[in-house]
């Protein structure tokens, strides 16, 4: 990477992270959004009748309000990177655009279909991610980068079930959970279900026990670089860590 990026090493990675964790919960954020998700804990001791459902809101308006400033952020951060870096939009997958290449494509080329929305949060964050070396290259990126921090910490925050509606996995399931692959930017949304085994275990954590060479990844790494890992060897490797290190 660049020594001349306005984000650095350490900012990308997070940012990298992020966009992943992002893109996980799209289809939760739209659950909460229609209502088809429950974000708020059941009061078993109320015999009061529920409401009728023509009383509620068609959407859930917080969670609508999560989802339009996290589109502007990540809009905001791909139209200036285009715009700095002369970089042209086209949705990752494609690489033509509908109606500028007139004849038959070649082995491998995809053309943008007509009536496809370029602008969903799905398009913007594979973008963002196949593109984060220009974003971090341009001015002004450290500032956007914060801002789509923040808005993905709303969006966990809105889509997050309560204490009570983890399912919590105790060590006899482990073995059970093994072939779960997480990745940094997942881990942490996947750990705060786990209970106490999940204390302690973030991106950041991740990263120190495969820098230490306690955990190695899952298999080839995405197209963009991002590893996988297996949320059992997470779990083995941050307890195992643990142990030794109050051991010493």
């Amino acid at each position: 990477m660049s020594d001349n990026a306005f984000l650095d090493r350490h900012g990308q990675a997070t940012l990298r992270d992020t966009l992943h964790s992002i893109e996980a919960h799209l289809d939760d954020l739209a659950d909460t959004i229609t209502r088809q998700a429950s974000t708020a804990r059941k009061n078993v001791n109320s015999h009061r009748r529920p409401k009728k459902l023509r009383s509620r809101p068609p959407v859930d308006e917080g969670a609508q309000d999560v989802a339009n400033s996290l589109h502007n952020s990540l809009h905001t951060a791909v139209r200036h990177t285009c715009e700095y870096r002369a970089v042209a939009f086209i949705p990752v997958g494609f690489t033509h655009r509908h109606g500028e290449f007139i004849g038959p494509l070649l082995p491998g080329e995809n053309r943008v279909p007509p009536g496809y929305d370029e602008s969903t949060l799905a398009v913007l964050v594979k973008w963002l991610r196949k593109h984060l070396i220009s974003f971090a290259m341009t001015e002004g990126s450290p500032e956007w980068a914060d801002s789509i921090e923040v808005a993905a910490k709303r969006l966990m925050k809105v889509i997050d079930l309560p204490p009570d509606d983890y399912v919590h996995i105790d060590y006899s399931r482990v073995a059970q959970a093994n072939h779960q692959l997480v990745t940094t930017g997942t881990v942490e949304v996947v750990a705060r279900r786990l209970g106490d085994m999940g204390k302690g275990l973030n991106a950041r954590r991740v990263r120190t026990l495969v820098e230490r060479g306690k955990l190695k990844p899952n298999g080839v790494p995405a197209e963009d670089g991002t590893q996988f890992y297996r949320l059992g060897d997470v779990l083995d490797a941050h307890h195992r860590h643990a142990r030794r290190k109050k051991a010493s």
